[in-house]
């Protein structure tokens, strides 16, 4: 694997996990409009919103994101 193989990896890498943050964060949003925030999944996917934003967050401070 050459540079630019591991370069598209690992961009599509970082895309998909910003991609599932949106996804977290809209579901999130849908379950508290429907008054559901006490629910195992909610109180789940805000657990993996919070993973998420820590995994992401380095990419972010260094405006990659």
């Amino acid at each position: 694997m050459n540079d630019g193989e591991r370069l598209a990896r690992f961009e599509a890498a970082l895309a998909a996990l910003a991609e599932e943050r949106e996804l977290v964060i809209a579901t999130l949003d849908d379950l508290r409009a429907h008054g559901k925030t006490r629910t195992a999944t909610y109180q789940q996917l805000a657990a993996r919103k919070l993973v998420l934003k820590a995994a992401l967050a380095p990419f972010e401070e260094a405006g990659l994101l």
